[in-house]
Order: C-alpha cells, then structure tokens, then sequence
C-alpha cells in the first residue's frame, strides 16, 4: 500500500525577528481520500498585510484542491486565484501579495506542481533525477517578484505534471532558502533521504533546527520547507 506523508517548517529571519515582525512565510499540508498535497507561500516584503496573504494563499490551495481536478491547470489556477480574493477581501489585494508554490496528487494517478513568484518546486523521480521549476533572477528585475493578485493569469505560473508512479518525493521551498542553493539535485535528495525515514513530526522538528541555525549569507530572510514523500507499507506493518 502507498502512503503519502508530509512534514515541513518555517522560521522567521532574524532581521523580523529583531524588529518584532510576523513570520511573512506560511506553509500547509493537507491530505484526503485519494489525494495528498502540500503549499508554501511567501508574503512580499514590501506588502503592510504579506503575513496574511501568505496564509491566505496556503487556504487557498487546500481549498482548491477539495475539488475536482481537472487534466487543464487553468482551471485550477483560477480557483487557487478567486479563492485567495475572497479570503483577503476586504483588504486591498496588493496589499497582501504573495508566492504560491504547491504541489499535489488528486487521485487520478497524476502529481500537479505549481509555481507563482519565487522559490523552488522540486520532485525526485524513482530514477533518482531531480526535476524542479525555479525563478530565474536572471530575467529582468530580481526584485519585481510575481505574486497573487487580480490581475494574476495563467501565463504568470509555472506548471508541470509528472505520473504518480514516477515520483518519490517533492520538496518546496521559499526563496529564503532556495537563493541560497549552489546544488539544487543534490540539496533537494540529501534532505528528503534524512528526512524520509522519520515520523512526521520528528522530521518537521529537525527542519525546523536546520532552518534555525541556516548558515548561508541571506540568513535575514525568512525560511520556509515542505516536503510530500511517498511511502510504502506492508501488511502487518504497525
């Protein structure tokens, strides 16, 4: 039998912290009959309501995912949109903008990724290769981050699809951590293959630590993972 877990945290930066401001990441799990997913979002700095926007994004996503998926992303990436208006609404949309990375299997034997802003979407095949959608910084302004909003359309996101069955894990994660990442494939297979083994909760409690005690230059910024690992199980397994 094939299980789905999910595991993952977010750490403020320490520049928020000392200035006494909210976490402006947020990340959610969610899992049903027949499908399992996950989400992070990243409020934009520069947004006075970002923490609530990146909340609202992660509602959003959990919210778009009870329903029926279709084989299209756009009609998906509509109802992650409209959900996320209604839910910010009464506040001006600009003034929550946010990332949104998701990443879920809807049952129909397919695993939907998507990508809104920066950060990094990535999924280990049972190859072992790394497959990953990522902002690149090189094309236009690295500060001009996309995000949700009314004018957001389909052409802003980066989507792909992979079978179920090709995927072992996926990992998320703001751009916190991701613009600190020399080596994509082998960050992304060195932390699932630590973490994969261990119950949710102890795994979520170690990123946690990792994120806490983040080495790299851009340690000011927020940090967020989420990962969604497959797992097989055996009858008369406890």
């Amino acid at each position: 039998m094939t299980l789905w877990k999910s595991f993952g945290a977010s750490v403020p930066g320490p520049a928020h912290l000392a200035a006494g401001l909210p976490n402006q990441d947020a990340w959610a799990a969610f899992h049903r009959d027949g499908g399992d997913g996950i989400v992070v979002s990243d409020g934009l700095g520069s947004k006075p309501f970002s923490s609530f926007g990146s909340n609202a994004a992660c509602q959003a996503v959990a919210q778009a995912f009870r329903s029926r998926t279709e084989a299209d992303p756009a009609p998906l990436l509509q109802r992650i949109t409209s959900n996320w208006l209604s839910l910010v609404a009464p506040l001006e949309p600009r003034d929550c903008a946010a990332t949104c990375l998701f990443a879920f299997r809807a049952g129909n034997g397919v695993i939907h990724l998507g990508m809104l802003g920066d950060g990094l979407v990535a999924a280990i095949r049972s190859d072992g290769s790394v497959m990953s959608l990522a902002d690149d910084k090189s094309q236009g302004f690295s500060n001009i981050t996309a995000a949700l909003s009314q004018r957001v359309s389909e052409r802003d996101w980066q989507v792909a699809s992979l079978p179920e069955r090709d995927c072992l894990a996926i990992l998320l994660c703001s751009d916190g951590v991701a613009d600190d990442l020399e080596d994509i494939p082998g960050f992304v297979t060195g932390l699932i293959d630590a973490h994969r083994s261990l119950a949710a909760v102890t795994a979520s409690r170690r990123l946690q630590a990792m994120l806490e005690k983040w080495p790299t230059p851009k340690h000011s910024d927020d940090k967020t993972i989420a990962c969604l690992c497959r797992e097989e199980t055996h009858h008369g397994q406890d």
